[in-house]
């Protein structure tokens, strides 16, 4: 496990530049470049509602594997979170996890990069949240371990690892913590956040803020986003941001969604994020992206694109 241990560093707060959106999918789109990389969220848009993958979708994956396309997961999923279904889908070769925050060797199972955040100021956070937002409850997602405050969850989860109930997180925090997770019950995520970027001016830019779903705000290390692990990724793979497809369907997804060339999101996505998106495919319900998975290998097939890549269709 390492920083910055392959490639030249991504600006966090570009992801390595981007591209520009470049309208409606098509064979236009991007200059004509084709889709090399595909930058799929996994929870409410590659997997099904019960957090399975479906036959049709592993299928697509491998397929567009073998026809040279990497499919790659970004999620906001801990790595440890990941192994499984990534295998199962046959996802690879590397990964984004934690909104970008680690990235993972999918076939060996390891973490060659990990952003983490500054032990003090994620104490600083905790007590200054605790002043101006009482009944805050926190929980910190580190690599090997979740750790929660006690009534964090309503409903107790089940967790890949080891989970740890505390009576204080600030027991818990400790070097290489990959976020800050908190939520008030009764608040949603998007007053937090709004909380937070207003109360806490001492330290801006010192730290990120996203949510990945329910009334949990997950706060990170400075300018981590899906965009910014993407970035990584296609510097690791030798992909231009241009050959970048991405897909995503909740508000974690919108920074990756604004940056990649190309854009997709199932129909069961926030609107927010249909609103930006270059296409709408069908729900994760209905394999939407593996439908649109099956149409760039169909496309490659036709244009004769060989190992280099797609155009996306449109």
């Amino acid at each position: 496990m390492g920083r910055r241990s392959a490639g030249e560093p991504v600006g966090r707060g570009g992801a390595g530049g981007s591209p520009g959106k470049a309208g409606r999918l098509g064979s236009s789109s991007a200059g004509g470049r084709p889709v090399r990389l595909v930058a799929t969220d996994l929870d409410g848009t590659l997997l099904r509602s019960d957090g399975t993958i479906s036959q049709r979708t592993a299928e697509a994956v491998r397929a567009a594997r073998e026809a040279g396309i990497h499919v790659v997961p970004v999620t906001g999923r801990p790595p440890r979170a990941t192994w499984d279904i990534a295998e199962d889908a046959g996802l690879g070769p590397l990964g984004a996890c934690a909104n970008g925050a680690a990235l993972v060797d999918v076939s060996s199972g390891k973490v060659i990069e990990l952003e983490a955040l500054e032990l003090e100021l994620t104490t600083v956070l905790v007590e200054g949240l605790r002043q101006s937002f009482p009944g805050a409850l926190f929980a910190v997602e580190q690599v090997d371990c979740f750790n929660y405050e006690i009534g964090f969850f309503e409903v107790l989860r089940q967790w890949n690892g080891v989970v740890n109930e505390v009576q204080d997180i600030v027991d818990a925090l400790v070097p290489g913590s990959i976020k800050l997770i908190v939520r008030r019950p009764g608040s949603t995520a998007a007053e937090l956040i709004a909380h937070l970027g207003n109360g806490h001016a001492g330290h801006a830019g010192r730290f990120s803020l996203t949510s990945s779903g329910l009334d949990w705000v997950e706060i990170a290390a400075a300018g981590i986003s899906k965009a910014y692990g993407t970035g990584r990724l296609c510097q690791l793979l030798g992909i231009d941001p241009g050959e970048v497809l991405a897909v995503g369907d909740y508000y974690n997804d919108l920074p990756l969604l604004s940056w990649a060339s190309r854009s997709a999101a199932p129909a069961n996505a926030l609107p927010e994020v249909l609103a930006i998106v270059d296409r709408v495919v069908p729900s994760n319900e209905e394999d939407g992206v593996a439908q649109l998975l099956e149409e760039l290998v169909a496309a490659q097939q036709t244009t004769g694109a060989g190992a280099a890549g797609a155009s996306a269709p449109a």
